[in-house]
């Protein structure tokens, strides 16, 4: 059992391979039934613009809505045994590391979804495009290019310099949310974490709203508009891409050690 303690590659394929044995047919009735949803969404969508008025910003605000919502939902079932006393004995129990059930889950939970559900999006958007303009001549904007959305965006100065660090923290810090409260969280791990991240942010706003009215901060104008360290937008989108890549970091800190004292 001294081995369970350290990495092994092949242990954590096995697990995958086990998750995957048992919830196969899930995954499948799941995938096809999002498959439908999507379809259908997009043609509602598309029949309230008049099928004319439709394009690629049309699907890149789906696919926002999609991504963030499935995203938060799937990434909250992070650690499913642990939902259940019964099923948390016998997740711990199995012969694999810590750090192999991390990472695992954190895979299949939020890398495996950022690369897999762009394309599963596209694949059925640009389907779903096809079929419809078939039936609908009046359809010409049916196909979606991701490459065109962020040109769009990186036309506009979006993503330029710090702001990719940014806009990719600001997505993975979404997902990791959710991951870190379901390895927390027994019961409800999504309603719990929602409601901490939003006493988190209240207190927050709180504190910065007193701590402006209480030194009048709102009159005081330092030299050269220096704030701290920063005395540029490029020094305030640095500072921000790196507090948020350290929050991440943090929260996913705080995941592995939950499952560590879980173990315990």
């Amino acid at each position: 059992m001294q081995t369970n303690h350290l990495f092994s590659f092949q242990r954590m394929l096995l697990l995958g391979k086990q998750s995957f044995i048992i919830n196969k047919k899930l995954i499948g009735i799941s995938l096809t039934g999002c498959t439908g949803i999507l379809f259908l969404l997009l043609l509602f969508a598309q029949y309230k613009s008049h099928f004319i008025h439709w394009g690629n910003n049309s699907y890149m605000i789906v696919f926002t809505l999609l991504f963030f919502s499935t995203g938060i939902i799937y990434a909250s079932f992070s650690f499913p045994a642990f939902r259940f006393k019964e099923k948390t004995m016998v997740y711990l129990m199995l012969p694999a590391s810590s750090l192999e059930k991390f990472l695992y889950e954190l895979i299949v939970r939020i890398v495996i979804f950022l690369l897999l559900m762009p394309v599963y999006f596209w694949l059925v958007a640009n389907l779903e495009g096809i079929i419809v303009h078939s039936f609908v001549p009046e359809l010409t904007n049916y196909k979606f290019s991701f490459g065109e959305a962020y040109s769009n965006m990186a036309n506009q100065g979006r993503l330029k310099g710090w702001g990719e660090l940014i806009f990719a923290q600001g997505i993975l810090f979404v997902l990791i949310a959710s991951f870190t409260g379901a390895s927390h969280f027994s019961k409800s791990p999504l309603l719990k974490t929602m409601f901490t991240f939003s006493l988190i942010l209240a207190g927050y706003s709180l504190f910065s709203y007193l701590l402006i009215k209480g030194f009048n901060l709102r009159e005081y104008h330092p030299v050269h508009d220096r704030i701290l360290f920063m005395d540029s937008e490029n020094s305030a989108k640095a500072s921000s891409a790196i507090l948020s890549t350290l929050i991440n970091l943090c929260l996913l800190t705080i995941a592995w050690f939950c499952l560590k004292e879980k173990e315990v």
